[in-house]
């Protein structure tokens, strides 16, 4: 009975989310919805003896569409399967964490999970006591080791093809951006038809799905959080890594030069080469990466806004030079402009 009621309380409010706790009998004096979320409703809920937790509630829709744009709801059954799966295969002498689950209740999809902090990478990065170079280096090592360690690692029904589909997003319209900026469309299509159909398919371990510094959680004692994990998916590691790679790219573009970048790939290809060989020599690793991080350079800055139209298109025209180079197995010049820091050879 208890379930039923639950379930017909969708806490997606600040106030539907005090009656949702009151059926469970908990007493939160103080609640606060989370701005700057997409696809889920998110509250820090403080109790009382003042501790915070994070919770999320996904609806079959977008959360900041009202209701407009469809997705499945079972992001969340993904998210809780990967928030416990994952620290039982990685190690916990990092720095790098991920968000420890407290309760999951699937028939509601309301997910209570640890408090990571209130400040992102993205967020943090140009603040002058932000150690970059270091983060960078944590999160490249601690990525390589969730690629090679879940080769094996079921997450749930076929992968979350929820999320796979997701993915294709940018694949799927980065031939409306290259007309409005006039370049080339039909090469667009021949990216997504070649690369974006394998999507589906991909499964060589676990990915996070949307790794970028927004993702990213710094807390005071200098923790860092891997959050979001709904789009957590079986598919290929490359794709992780350039997503980073291309974010982290901006970051250093247009707030301030610092490096992330840098730090970050060959801390990723160090890690892997332990026990999966030297990346750069794996030319259809190279080739994937290369290419997806161009779609995101070809795609998300027309989305959101890092800098005017002149500069936007640049980094544009930059994504398609990229994925070109990539296609067309280019190591020589991938090496010598965005990826020298994962090609370069170590004397």
């Amino acid at each position: 009975m208890a379930s039923a009621f639950n379930t017909a309380i969708k806490p997606t409010s600040v106030e539907r989310l005090k009656k949702y706790l009151k059926t469970r009998g908990i007493s939160c004096p103080q609640i606060e919805q989370i701005e700057g979320g997409t696809a889920n409703y998110v509250f820090r809920v403080i109790d009382k003896d003042h501790i915070p937790t994070i919770f999320k509630h996904a609806e079959p829709y977008v959360a900041s569409s009202n209701g407009a744009i469809p997705l499945p709801d079972d992001r969340m059954d993904f998210e809780a399967a990967a928030l416990r799966a994952v620290p039982d295969i990685m190690p916990d002498d990092t720095v790098v964490q991920i968000p420890t689950v407290s309760h999951y209740d699937e028939s509601a999809k309301v997910l209570r999970i640890s408090d990571a902090g209130k400040t992102t990478l993205k967020a943090a990065y140009s603040e002058p006591e932000t150690n970059v170079l270091d983060i960078g280096h944590q999160l490249g090592e601690w990525l390589a080791t969730l690629h090679t360690s879940t080769k094996e690692t079921d997450i749930g029904e076929e992968g979350n093809p929820t999320a796979k589909s997701i993915y294709r997003w940018s694949y799927d319209h980065i031939g409306q951006v290259a007309s409005e900026y006039g370049l080339d469309a039909d090469f667009c299509d021949y990216i997504d038809n070649t690369y974006g159909a394998s999507l589906s398919t991909d499964d060589a371990c676990v990915c996070h799905g949307d790794f970028w510094p927004g993702n990213i959680m710094l807390n005071d004692e200098n923790v860092l959080t891997v959050i979001d994990w709904e789009m957590c998916r079986r598919g290929r590691g490359e794709l992780d890594v350039a997503q980073f790679a291309a974010e982290a790219y901006l970051l250093d573009r247009f707030r301030g030069g610092k490096g992330l970048l840098d730090a970050f790939l060959p801390a990723y290809r160090r890690t892997w080469a332990k026990t999966h060989g030297d990346i750069a020599v794996d030319r259809q690793w190279v080739k994937r990466m290369a290419v997806h991080m161009g779609v995101h350079l070809a795609f998300w800055p027309a989305c959101v806004k890092w800098a005017e139209r002149d500069e936007t298109k640049a980094v544009i025209e930059l994504g398609h030079e990229l994925m070109r180079r990539g296609d067309a197995e280019d190591l020589d010049w991938l090496g010598e402009n965005l990826l020298g820091a994962l090609l370069m050879r170590d004397d």
